[in-house]
């Protein structure tokens, strides 16, 4: 199982640091941090900023207003209107890969060609499966990173050791709510079940929404071994994001809110007044998750897998199978039997 240093026990020595540079200068890239000075990040370009390992140097975009509006926050220069002359020039050991999912397999493809040692990734990992099979032949023996950053959470690899180590019994049944479209939301979540259940069985399709083609949404089911069942219940545009998961279990409740920013663990105890029979509680206190620098971990894990080997917590296997399972979700007309995935 795959593991990851904090920024505190990280080795220090600044003798050996990583050129770090970003392809694509949008929100995740860098937009999403507040300040490029916090404490802690939620983008690509804060956690190279952080780690105390990486430098970041250069970034590209084919916006000049995002490239120039990116270096200002960031402090950074050159920047590159061309991710090929960066990557020439520049020479970065690790990059991330934060364009458009349809420049993608170009980037990446780039990226290996110009001898980049390990790659952070965005999700989904290509424009369509097709192209998200043709990169492990491009990845040698470099790690890659996908960004389902709630792997890099060690608030949910506790919950994970829980679950696996049987403290809630068997799991009964998942409910995941979730906005916006299948790719870029809900695969978040179909990502985070696969790691929790491990690999599925078979999805059905139940409702596919109105929507263009890469920003589909739907009602589906997710079978996983073991008997557990997961329904993704899409939420059409209720003016605010929520993204909520709700396990089930023997021996109680768990509740990730917040999009993950919260968890809730409901225990099943005795019904005080009548004492014949179990309930699980209507209150429990929330807790905030280590949610904030899983990004930072991420960075860590890649540097973890550069010198000393192993695959980062969330790879590009586990990416390209959760595209496989997005496309087949939005691919079908919702059948009456299983599909087998």
């Amino acid at each position: 199982m795959a593991k990851w240093f904090s920024s505190v026990s990280l080795n220090n020595d600044r003798s050996s640091r990583y050129r770090a540079a970003v392809i694509g200068c949008g929100k995740v890239a860098g937009g999403y941090d507040l300040f490029a000075d916090e404490k802690w990040t939620v983008t690509h370009a804060g956690a190279y900023r952080l780690c105390p390992k990486t430098d970041l140097v250069s970034a590209a975009d084919v916006s000049a207003a995002t490239l120039s509006d990116f270096g200002e926050r960031w402090k950074i220069s050159p920047l590159y209107s061309d991710y090929r002359e960066m990557l020439e020039k520049e020479r970065p050991d690790i990059v991330s890969i934060c364009t458009p999912v349809e420049e993608h397999l170009n980037a990446f493809r780039c990226a290996c060609e110009a001898g980049v040692q390990a790659i952070y990734l965005e999700k989904p990992v290509a424009g369509s499966l097709d192209e998200a099979r043709m990169m492990p032949a491009l990845t040698g023996e470099r790690p890659v990173a996908v960004n389902y950053f709630r792997r890099w959470n060690p608030s949910f690899r506790e919950l994970k050791e829980e679950l696996d180590g049987g403290s809630w019994g068997r799991t009964v049944r998942v409910t995941v709510h979730y906005v916006k479209d299948v790719l870029e939301n809900a695969s978040h979540f179909i990502d985070l079940l696969r790691w929790f259940f491990g690999e599925p069985e078979a999805v059905r399709p139940l409702r596919v929404f109105d929507g263009e083609e890469r920003e589909k949404a739907a009602d589906f089911e997710v079978a996983f071994s073991g008997g557990v069942l997961a329904t993704f219940l899409h939420l059409p545009r209720p003016g605010y994001v929520f993204h909520e998961v709700d396990i089930f279990t023997e021996r109680g409740r768990v509740v990730i809110g917040q999009r993950g920013q919260s968890l809730q663990r409901f225990r099943a105890g005795e019904e005080p007044h009548y004492r014949m029979f179990r309930i699980v509680p209507t209150e429990s206190k929330a807790i905030e998750t280590d949610w904030r620098n899983c990004t930072l971990r991420a960075v860590e894990d890649l540097i973890r897998c550069l010198e000393g080997g192993g695959v980062p917590a969330c790879g590009l296997g586990d990416g390209i199978r959760s595209l496989e399972m997005c496309e087949k979700i939005l691919s079908e007309t919702p059948p009456r039997v299983w599909a087998s995935v």
